[in-house]
């Protein structure tokens, strides 16, 4: 009975030891399996969905340059101020603008008086727009006045609110009879020495007006005032960008894709958004357009590969993704933001524009 047992021992643990090898190697097998399937669904995934964190938040951004030049007598915003369409902005010293109007405005009337019945129209829709010009002046002043009573750390009250208002409605209606007065310049007149000087005195009298009402900077639209270094007493030259207004209208994402990303990559797939800002949180966008050049090839020194030591290296090109989601309000987008974008190509182009 010893003998047996002395004997069975050695077998088994060979068997023992044959068994735990044979499951390493499966183990090892199972694992190499499980790591070139998830290599493989990676690479698949990777380009199915193309993604790339090379991309940054953009939107246009006005460069606010007065039309006219002088000394600035009003500033009406401060630093990353919310400003909308037609908000006053800053005032220039409208007194050579105001005499140059007048001047024109006395060649003018002597131009009427001189064609009789023929001027009528004319001098009628000039009257009209210097009437629109004045209401304007004097909505500006209300405004000037409403926020001048106000704290400066203070909410905008409803009699500024109210004058705000005002001056929307009398540039809108200023606009109205300048365009009347444009359509009444372009009337057929019978070809005379009086007629002639009354359209040459008409056109004076709208460049006069026009570089009066200038001197009252309004804001093209809807956004945010930044770099706002204009003072009271400055004076600022015409064409010269006194400060930037980032519109608050589209949004998009300038993603920097690899160029062996942009084979499914089409204008109309949907997109996925995250930005660094707001970890966590997502929004949705939509190929908007893919560049024709590479990023590098716009730069400022674009690259000479006209050398004996040309290293091949994978090029970028941005692609425009446009935000589609509804803006949150609190968690506002900023320009030049960080983001990731995640472009799904599984998607026709036409199901990612509708």
């Amino acid at each position: 009975m010893n003998q047996d047992a002395t004997t069975s021992s050695p077998t088994q643990k060979v068997l023992k030891n044959n068994n735990a090898a044979r499951r390493r190697w499966i183990m090892l097998f199972v694992l190499l399996v499980v790591t070139v399937g998830g290599v493989l669904a990676y690479w698949r995934y990777a380009a199915i969905y193309p993604s790339t964190d090379n991309a940054y938040t953009g939107a246009d951004i006005v460069r606010i340059a007065p039309l006219v030049s002088g000394p600035v007598t009003n500033v009406y915003v401060v630093e990353d101020e919310k400003v909308s369409k037609d908000d006053p902005l800053f005032d220039i010293d409208p007194a050579p603008y105001e005499a140059a109007l007048r001047g024109a405005r006395a060649q003018f009337d002597a131009a009427v008086n001189a064609t009789g019945t023929a001027g009528e129209d004319l001098k009628s829709a000039a009257d009209e727009m210097e009437a629109k010009r004045v209401a304007l002046v004097a909505a500006l002043d209300k405004y000037r006045e409403a926020e001048g009573a106000q704290g400066e750390d203070e909410a905008p009250n409803q009699a500024t609110l109210d004058a705000l208002e005002d001056v929307h409605a009398a540039h809108a209606a200023y606009e109205e009879a300048h365009e009347a007065f444009s359509k009444a310049q372009d009337q057929d007149l019978v070809v005379t020495t009086p007629t002639v000087k009354l359209r040459g005195a008409a056109a004076q009298l709208d460049k006069a007006t026009e570089d009066r009402v200038k001197t009252h900077v309004l804001s093209p639209g809807d956004g945010w005032v930044s770099n706002v270094r204009l003072r009271p007493g400055a004076v600022v030259a015409t064409g010269t960008p006194a400060f930037a207004l980032v519109e608050n209208s589209d949004w998009w994402v300038a993603a920097n894709f690899k160029e062996t990303d942009l084979a499914r990559i089409k204008p109309g797939q949907p997109a996925t958004i995250s930005l660094d800002m707001y970890p966590g949180y997502t929004i949705d966008g939509a190929v908007e357009s893919i560049s024709p050049g590479s990023g590098a090839l716009f730069s400022v020194l674009p690259p000479e590969n006209a050398t004996g030591n040309w290293v091949k290296v994978t090029q970028r090109f941005p692609v425009r993704v446009k935000i589609t989601s509804e803006p949150d309000a609190d968690r506002p987008l900023r320009v030049g933001a960080s983001a990731t974008v995640t472009v799904d190509t599984t998607k026709d182009s036409t199901e990612g524009t509708q």
